[in-house]
């Protein structure tokens, strides 16, 4: 495993609090190097993890802090402990991608990992047009100013790179504001948290993006044409411009987007509701 580094090991006896502390922090360090392995693809889903012993050599850490780094993924769901049998990978549905840690981990280690950047797509893909059209409905006046903040800071840093310079990563975050501003101004307590805790993933998916992508200026045109569907509280146009947004982030990305266009029933269920949401109960 070509992540693994060794780490320093104290001395496992005795237990004092300090050495139950160090051990603690070594095998936080495991989890994160095999973390670093596993999210990149090196271990895919029912593989094994090489044996406690071979880990504990290959950090040149005790057995007791390979354990406790284990311990951790196995808790997040990300693999499974079989007496006889080993350590397995299980499958990405099963890994909880809502805990911080485990989104922290995937925004910095699965780029490379080809399969988790997909599903990651398909879940933006699937709900983004339909989030944007209950934003069109509910937004408040200071919803729409932060979404428009995050356009604006996207343009703005575009325009201030020079031809051929890479984007700055202020950037990928004023794409991610934009994005979990949207989120928020549905009003729904999910679709609002989803966007705090997936913040990392949203970010893995718009960093990639933007280190491919060959037409930014599309790109932004995009996003332009979904904020301005949303101001002018027009779901449906605001359903097919998010449909054109992921459509673009599918093309750089490499990956099939096969657009699709709303369907009139399910989207009517979505803004025919007793409940207005806040935009339209305050007018503003």
């Amino acid at each position: 495993m070509s992540r693994s580094t060794p780490f320093e090991d104290d001395s496992p006896a005795p237990l004092s609090a300090g050495a139950t502390g160090a051990m603690r922090d070594l095998g936080n360090r495991v989890a994160e190097s095999l973390a670093s392995a596993l999210f990149s693809g090196d271990y895919p889903p029912g593989s094994l993890l090489p044996k406690e012993v071979d880990l504990a050599e290959r950090f040149a850490v005790s057995r007791a802090s390979i354990r406790t780094g284990l311990q951790s993924l196995t808790a997040l769901g990300i693999i499974s402990r079989h007496a006889g049998q080993g350590t397995v990978v299980r499958e990405y549905g099963d890994w909880n991608i809502l805990d911080p840690l485990v989104t922290r981990w995937m925004a910095d280690y699965a780029s490379p990992n080809p399969e988790i950047l997909r599903q990651i797509f398909e879940f933006r893909r699937t709900t983004e047009p339909f989030i944007s059209a209950l934003a069109a409905e509910r937004a408040t006046a200071r919803d729409l100013m932060a979404i428009e903040d995050g356009f604006l800071g996207m343009e703005r840093t575009l325009e201030e790179t020079a031809l051929g310079e890479p984007l700055p990563r202020a950037f990928s975050e004023h794409d991610v504001a934009f994005h979990a501003a949207i989120y928020r101004a549905t009003h729904n307590l999910v679709w609002a948290q989803l966007a705090h805790i997936l913040r990392p993933t949203i970010l893995m998916v718009i960093r990639k993006t933007n280190d491919a992508a060959g037409e930014l200026r599309d790109s932004l045109e995009r996003h332009r044409r979904l904020l301005e569907s949303i101001r002018l509280r027009q779901p449906e146009a605001a359903f097919r411009a998010a449909v054109r947004v992921m459509a673009r982030t599918g093309q750089d990305l490499g990956l099939d987007t096969g657009d699709v266009e709303p369907e009139p029933a399910m989207l009517a269920r979505l803004w025919a509701s007793e409940d207005p949401g806040p935009g339209k109960r305050s007018g503003t």
